[in-house]
């Protein structure tokens, strides 16, 4: 470290070695030349370390470059270095520094200090000064921010706060630093927020979340920082917490400051609070792609449901367009012939949705994992042409990106097998001339209530309509043989799963009799061993219920065990709740569940009929020694064989 006191032969006029003082013109200076500022000061040329010298030497050395070149007087030196009160070995301390950076900078070519009346200048290329390349990038921030691209201008704030080592002028005494260093903070804090709410801009809300969580805490009286806080957490669907961040910074801004929240936060605390806050949409430029178009194909022998189809056809064209999305949920009893509908649907309204078909089936039931709603967003935001890099990272954000590409353009969304109302959500098409389709075996009244949805649902077949199916599958057999293709179409109920493995069973045996097959399933021990598929279980009818079954409670599961072996198909609250001895209230629920689930059919107000299929796998439920009596009704053991979760 070099004392405060200067070496007395050290002087500009001395030293035949010491480079002499540019008194006119400049000389250009040598590329790969750094001048860091921004955190402790350096020097560096190419891959070599130079030092900066001891703190008062780097004081004066950010007084003459952050001059850029205008020149400073002593005075004005001295001053920037020890303000009011310098000693009286100032003027030698400034002229030893001033000669210790000359020969510095000599030594490696990294720039010149040039003598003048008006005091010294130091002149090196302005982009080797690392200050000059933040300002520079940090205009070019704002302006492609100001020009409505949030990407570029989030990445130009990241490359200008990536210059950054710690905090600006670092160590550096005297008051023109401290003013120096209290301006380029400020500088820095502002880059970090235009990032962030270009980054908010861009959907990206739960990692824009986190970083203002740490943010806020380090400035907790920053409004802007609470502000954008907020925002993203009300982006990420956490508006309790965004309330909270108001509340908090409002007591610290009274407690510390005895001031009340600007307008902005204000006003962004009342959207918030009556969840009117605007998220912005995000601007995202799409590569081109060929034709949308993911539906399945549709089946060849599809049958019925012609009210269904109308009422639909008649939604769409009736919908003004301008409004919310039309949101359509089918609904109905497994193997009902949901999935079926809704890509027959969306193919014949293909011509309303000119821009294209988005699928995706969410495992809401069946074996496997339900899919998360922020990998079917992945999945359909690069279908519609969104590169990798600019999907953000969380299901909040991918949502408002996708709707904003879908609210300038006319496409249908089939989201089929959905479990619940919260997996489907995120996955709906705002406002705009998109429409979606949702199948579920479940009722989802969240979705009428969020977004108003029209549901449909799918009873079972007519008699006539089985028919017709069925001799589409057996083709010639079918009109040689009408009464046994009757008898296997009420064997199968109307349920379009159970009509299709039969004619798929038929359609392996060419040769046999269809009255040998309608014998062979009114033979069965168990009913539903004639609808297996052997090289497929998820199409067997006895896997297809299994899943209904299993979203049931284990006492539920046993109510509906206890239904199966009530004779008759009129069901009433008061006639099962005679049965069981159960309270009427009680069985009400039970019914509606089940009902909402369709494994029962309320056939009028009041009234319940069960299918036979499902009365055969309600059947099978038990062991014969677990079965409950119709005395203690639900008070048995949890069901174990069908797995049931509670």
């Amino acid at each position: 470290m070099v004392p405060d006191e200067p070496d007395r032969l050290a002087t500009d006029r001395d030293s035949d070695t010491t480079p002499p003082l540019i008194m006119d013109g400049q000389v250009p200076l040598s590329l790969n030349t750094v001048f860091s500022l921004l955190g402790p000061v350096r020097l560096r040329k190419g891959s070599v370390e130079l030092s900066a010298g001891q703190p008062r030497q780097c004081a004066v050395a950010t007084s003459l470059l952050l001059r850029g070149g205008t020149p400073a007087s002593m005075s004005a030196l001295v001053d920037d270095v020890w303000g009011d009160d310098p000693p009286s070995s100032a003027l030698g301390s400034i002229r030893t520094y001033v000669y210790r950076l000359r020969r510095t900078l000599h030594s490696v070519d990294a720039g010149h200090i040039r003598l003048s009346e008006g005091g010294y200048s130091l002149h090196v290329d302005p982009d080797a000064l690392d200050v000059n390349r933040f300002e520079g990038i940090l205009a070019r921030a704002r302006a492609a921010q100001v020009a409505g691209d949030p990407a570029r201008g989030s990445a130009y704030y990241a490359e200008g706060l990536a210059l950054w080592r710690g905090a600006a002028l670092a160590g550096v005494p005297g008051p023109y630093a401290d003013v120096q260093r209290t301006r380029l903070e400020e500088l820095r804090l502002a880059s970090i927020e235009g990032r962030l709410t270009c980054d908010l801009e861009r959907g990206l809300y739960a990692d824009t979340a986190a970083d203002l969580t740490a943010l806020v805490a380090e400035h907790p009286l920053r409004e802007r920082f609470s502000e954008l806080l907020m925002i993203a957490l009300y982006g990420s669907g956490r508006q309790a917490e965004a309330l909270g961040v108001y509340h908090t910074i409002s007591h610290a801004l009274r407690e510390n400051l005895g001031v009340s929240p600007s307008t902005e936060l204000r006003k962004a605390h009342e959207l918030i609070l009556r969840e009117e806050l605007t998220l912005p949409r995000p601007r995202v430029a799409l590569s081109p792609s060929a034709p949308l178009d993911q539906l399945p194909a549709e089946l060849p022998h599809f049958v019925g449901r012609d009210a269904e189809f109308e009422r639909v056809r008649q939604l769409v064209d009736s919908d003004d367009r301008t409004s919310s999305a039309l949101t359509v949920v089918v609904g109905g009893m497994a193997g009902g012939g949901k999935t079926a509908f809704a890509i027959r649907l969306a193919h014949r309204l293909a011509d309303r949705f000119p821009d294209g078909q988005l699928f995706a089936d969410l495992h809401g039931f069946g074996p496997g994992q339900a899919r998360e709603p922020a990998d079917v967003l992945a999945d359909f935001l690069r279908a519609l042409g969104v590169a990798a890099d600019q999907i953000p990272a969380g299901a909040p954000g991918r949502a408002v990106m996708f709707r904003g590409i879908l609210a300038e353009r006319r496409i249908a969304v089939v989201l089929d097998n959905v479990g619940s109302s919260e997996q489907a959500r995120d996955l709906l098409p705002g406002k705009g001339g998109s429409m979606a389709i949702v199948t579920s075996r479940h009722e989802l009244p969240g979705l009428l209530v969020t977004h108003q949805a029209t549901p449909i649902t799918l009873g079972p077949l007519s008699t006539q309509e089985s028919k017709r199916f069925l001799a589409g599958l057996f083709g010639a057999r079918a009109a040689a043989e009408p009464s046994a293709i009757a008898d296997i179409a009420g064997l199968c109920e109307g349920l379009p799963l159970a009509l299709s493995v039969v004619g798929a069973r038929a359609s392996y045996r060419p040769t046999t009799p269809v009255a040998y097959l309608a014998a062979d399933i009114r033979s069965r021990r168990r009913p539903l061993d004639a609808f297996a598929c052997e090289d497929d279980h998820s199409l067997d009818v006895r896997a297809a219920l299994s899943w209904s079954v299993r979203t049931l409670s284990p006492d539920c599961a046993r109510f509906l065990y206890a239904l199966s072996g009530r004779p008759g198909d009129d069901l009433t609250a008061e006639n099962v709740a005679a049965m069981l001895r159960w309270p009427v209230s009680t069985v009400e629920a039970a019914l509606s569940r089940l009902v909402r689930v369709h494994l029962l059919r309320e056939s009028e107000p009041g009234h319940y009929a069960m299918s036979g299929l499902v009365r055969a796998y309600a059947a099978e439920l038990f062991q014969p020694e677990a079965a409950p009596s119709q005395a203690d009704g639900l008070s048995h053991p949890v069901l174990e064989r069908h797995g049931t979760a509670s």
